[in-house]
């Protein structure tokens, strides 16, 4: 039934690649052409790496899919800032495939997104991460929890600062609303994009001040070397 209602809507909205725009033969839960996935910057190596530099953070590590550069840093970019919320479907696929290939998902507790303050969200209209975050949890079979955590300051874009001022921008900007729910808890923390690792960082520290055992987060891309 469900397959026939795929064709169905298929038929009336044709899929369409997010890359390219061409229209697509057959219904792909990636939205991707063949042409446009060859051309996706995928990290060479399969791992789980750090955010941070050397020092001690709140993070256990980040899953992170591509490089932030060529069409996947493009389409992050409308994704973002030029209302196109439909590429979550396949951000959340992407990172799916990685994480069922690099770790267990069955490790995890739950799946938590890194939140927006609420006039950002009520500007831009949606949080990407949520929405990666609210799909992948169907495909892993994980609770959907980002109600456990919300930014309760409306902080600077941090893609305008240094690692210095990020660090200090980002302090104290999240907070746990139940602290009974996440103790002890190992949490997959979902992001868009990872560049200094700050933000992810900070959300680390204060789930794990709040109880949490262990964070590791998954993001769609990255424009830091490996460590």
């Amino acid at each position: 039934m469900l397959a026939l209602l795929q064709q169905f809507s298929d038929l009336l909205f044709p899929p369409k690649c997010i890359f390219c725009g061409c229209l697509l033969v057959t219904h792909s839960d990636l939205n991707i052409c063949d042409i446009c996935y060859n051309k996706i910057p995928f990290n060479e190596e399969d791992i789980i790496f750090a955010p941070g530099s050397g020092e001690s953070t709140g993070c256990d590590g980040a899953i992170c899919v591509c490089r932030y550069s060529g069409i996947i840093k493009d389409s992050l970019i409308r994704f973002k800032f030029y209302n196109k919320p439909g590429y979550y479907r396949t951000f959340a696929n992407l990172l799916h495939s990685r994480i069922i290939k690099v770790t267990d998902s069955g490790k995890f507790d739950m799946v938590i997104s890194v939140p927006l303050h609420k006039h950002k969200e009520f500007s831009r209209g949606y949080n990407q991460a949520y929405l990666i975050s609210r799909a992948l949890s169907r495909e892993i079979n994980l609770p959907e929890c980002s109600f456990l955590l919300k930014r309760i300051r409306n902080t600077n874009a941090q893609s305008l600062l240094d690692r210095e001022n990020r660090q200090e921008n980002i302090r104290d900007a999240f907070k746990v609303t139940n602290y009974e729910k996440v103790k002890d808890k190992s949490i997959l923390l979902i992001d868009d994009i990872l560049t200094t690792g700050c933000t992810i960082d900070e959300c680390s520290r204060m789930l794990k001040e709040a109880g949490v055992k262990s964070v590791t987060a998954a993001v769609v891309a990255t424009g830091r070397k490996y460590y």
